[in-house]
Formats: C-alpha cells, sequence, structure tokens
C-alpha cells in the first residue's frame, strides 16, 4: 500500500457532535491501521465519543498507546482543549514517524512528543506522566512474523508480556491487562486510562480485569460495530475456544432489530443491557467464522466498550 492521505474530519465530527471548517488530513501507509469509508465501522468515533464525554475536564497532558496513526491523538485535540502536551507511541521507528507527523499537522501550541516501544515502556524511558492514556491494543497471540504491515492492529507476538494473567490470557484480554500493570507508574495523581475493549467477552470479565490489576473502573461509552478485517481476526478467536465461548453478533440480523443509527447517537447505554439485547443473533467465534468461509460477504458484528479507569492506591 503507498501512502495516501485520508480526511478523518467526517469521522470527527460523528464522534465529537461538532462542525469542523476545514479537512483534517492524516497519512496512511503500508504499516497503518487502514481507516474505513464506513465511518462508524472504524474503532475511532467511539473513542471520540468517550473524549467528548469527559471533555469538561481538566486534561492538560494525553498519551495514545500503540497510536497506529495518530487519529486517536488528534481527536484528542479536538476534546481537550486544555491539551499541553500529546505522547504518542508504537512499535515501529518508521511508524512513529508517520504518527508524529500527522499529529503535529493539527496539534498547534501543543508539545508533542513521539516513542517507540511496548506499552508504557516509552513514557518511562522518558519519566513522561500524563493525566490521560488511551490505548486501543491487539488481542491475538501469534507465533508467526507479526512485524510487517498492520496485522500488529490485531496480533501480538506470542509471550510478549511478562506479566501473565490466565484469566486475561484465556479471555484474550492478555495486553489489556499488561497494560494497566504498567499505566500506573506513568499516571499523574488523580490520572485515568481509558482502554477500548471488543465485547467478544462476557460483560463481567472485562471488568474483572481491571479488579485483579488493582483499578476502578466505569464504563463511559458502549455501541455495536462490524468486524471489520473478519479473515484475520475470526480465526484467531475461533482457535482460542477451548473452553471458553467469545461473543459475536449476526450484524445484519441486529441490524433488522435495532436501528444503528439511532443507537450511535444515544449518549449512554449499558454494554451489559446492550448485550442482553444482541443475545438472540449472537453467535460464537467459530460459528461466525464458518459462516464467514461459507460467503465471506457475511457480516459479523461485536460490541465496543470504551472502559475508564483509575488505578486503586
Amino acid at each position: 500500500m503507498q501512502e495516501k492521505q485520508t480526511d478523518i474530519q467526517p469521522i470527527l465530527e460523528q464522534g465529537l457532535t461538532v462542525r469542523l471548517k476545514d479537512p483534517v488530513i492524516v497519512n496512511e501507509g503500508a504499516s497503518t491501521y487502514p481507516i474505513k469509508d464506513d465511518i462508524w465501522a472504524n474503532w475511532l468515533p467511539f473513542a471520540y465519543k468517550a473524549f467528548r464525554l469527559i471533555s469538561q475536564e481538566n486534561i492538560r497532558s494525553f498519551a495514545a498507546i500503540g497510536s497506529g496513526l495518530g487519529a486517536d491523538a488528534i481527536g484528542a485535540i479536538y476534546a481537550f482543549k486544555g491539551l499541553q502536551k500529546i505522547v504518542v507511541t508504537d512499535l515501529d521507528d518508521k511508524l512513529v514517524q508517520t504518527i508524529e507527523e500527522n499529529v503535529k499537522r493539527h496539534a498547534g501550541s501543543i508539545e508533542v512528543i513521539s516513542g517507540v516501544g511496548s506499552l508504557c515502556n516509552p513514557l518511562r524511558k522518558k519519566g513522561i506522566t500524563v493525566d490521560l492514556m488511551y490505548e486501543n491494543l491487539p488481542n491475538i497471540p501469534d507465533s508467526g512474523n507479526i512485524i510487517e504491515g498492520y496485522r500488529r492492529a490485531s496480533r501480538f507476538k506470542l509471550d510478549a508480556f511478562k506479566a501473565v494473567n490466565e484469566h486475561a490470557k484465556k479471555y484474550l484480554l492478555e495486553s489489556h491487562f499488561a497494560f494497566l500493570l504498567e499505566a500506573r507508574e506513568s499516571l499523574n495523581p488523580g490520572g485515568s486510562v481509558i482502554c477500548s475493549i471488543g465485547g467478544r467477552v462476557p460483560y463481567n470479565i472485562i471488568f474483572s480485569i481491571f479488579e485483579q490489576a488493582g483499578y476502578r473502573a466505569e464504563e463511559v461509552v458502549a455501541g455495536f460495530k462490524i468486524q471489520t478485517e473478519p479473515d484475520e481476526v475470526l480465526p484467531g478467536y475461533a482457535n482460542a475456544e477451548h473452553g471458553v465461548e467469545f461473543d459475536f453478533y449476526k450484524y445484519d440480523e441486529v441490524a433488522k432489530r435495532i436501528d444503528l443509527k439511532y443507537l450511535r447517537t444515544l449518549q449512554k447505554i449499558k454494554g451489559n443491557d446492550l448485550k442482553r439485547y444482541l443475545l438472540p443473533e449472537r453467535i460464537t467465534a467459530k460459528q461466525s467464522l464458518r459462516l464467514y468461509e461459507k460467503d465471506p460477504c457475511y457480516k459479523i458484528g461485536h460490541t465496543i466498550h470504551m472502559i475508564r479507569a483509575w488505578p486503586i492506591q
């Protein structure tokens, strides 16, 4: 994929419910996670909605962990008017350079700091702490070579994280748990994190991971989206269904039951209520994979949850 320029203005407007005068251009490349033409097929508008709901708070410093493109950090620029410092990180030098360029293009006088490394390591190396950290990390462990390309958006190297929680590992939440353990050292007093989590696991499991990591958590946003990159994601979850099941949904059948446009406009809906309502259309990862293999045009969906959490002292 050659580098191309993409305007994320429509995504920002939908997620932040604002009107912007000018295009908001970012560069996409071979290693960046591709932005989808369908606004709500992206994770970004859900993250922006979470930022909007806490935008009245005094957030002066922000970090995007595993930013991938920088669009998450750009959303923070538009959401938090008192922002003075932004930190962006990812695993690849070239990718981080692209992220930094994208963010600086829109940062104005805000200080932009970039770092290469896993989870919070770039912040620790530089001795940086922030008020708010955001992450949308890969969930699927992979023993193959995933150094190149945007596949790392869905997968991470097997045994990449030293801190292992068997509960988190079983439900493919290992990366989020490892992030939480590291994040507390990189937060200012009173600081918090927002974790972007696909609700493919039982709702209570999500909160148990935060509790086990020593955090107080609350849901800021819950929503429903199509499963993108199904050829990449579904086999990973299907292979992990040993003694556990994951929650996916028949997307078109859900769309018949609920007005998705209306759902996106709701100020807040509880994730457990949403999953309960979608239950008649629930299918497992293995069932989802079979449907997709039979018909690659078959649409699979999943819930999405923006969870904000504070370390328990």
